[in-house]
């Protein structure tokens, strides 16, 4: 999408769609899982991902190799008697690809459940104290013009969750087969 200005009317903006060059894009990724303790696991991981630009949009040719950076930290509690939470937070730094930048984003999210009933029944209050939503910032020749997801992100839920369980059992025999292959022409 490309931000334009109104000829007719300088102080209107509006986006339209638009063709470009297909891009590729590189990423690689870490992963660490641990178990502090037995109540307590986490998961820390990040990836970048990295976009070599070759285009023009707006008379305006971007040649530059962007990189985009994710964050993540994910904990799990199981304590005794059915208790158990999770504790979760994410981040991804300000980042610029062709004429747009993408501000910082962050949340910390998460949830304590309690489960009855043979684990088939899940109780859970959902939570998320704090965040930062996304603001993008778009130019118009040499007007900035920004976007803003303004809507809270604090957040308090309450949810159920019944697990189903049973079907019918199935054995299931593997056996080593032949599969033929036959090749067809068209004699058209």
């Amino acid at each position: 999408w490309q931000t334009l200005q109104s000829v007719e009317n300088p102080d209107v903006f509006y986006t339209m769609p638009l063709n470009i060059n297909s891009q590729g894009v590189w990423g690689f990724g870490a992963e660490w899982i641990e178990s502090p303790s037995r109540v307590w696991r986490f998961k820390l991981s990040g990836r970048v991902e990295i976009t070599p630009e070759n285009t023009m949009l707006d008379g305006i040719h971007y040649n530059k190799t962007r990189a985009k950076e994710y964050f993540y930290f994910n904990n799990n509690f199981r304590f005794g008697h059915g208790w158990g939470g999770m504790l979760n937070a994410n981040f991804e730094p300000t980042f610029r690809t062709l004429d747009r930048t993408y501000h910082a984003v962050y949340n910390v999210s998460g949830q304590i459940y309690r489960i009855f009933l043979n684990d088939n029944l899940q109780v859970a209050l959902d939570f998320t104290p704090i965040g930062n939503r996304r603001k993008l910032d778009r130019y118009a020749g040499a007007n900035k013009v920004s976007y803003k997801y303004t809507t809270p992100v604090q957040y308090v839920g309450f949810s159920l969750t019944w697990n189903f369980s049973g079907g019918k059992s199935v054995n299931v025999d593997v056996v080593d087969g032949i599969q033929n292959y036959y090749e067809t022409k068209d004699n058209r």
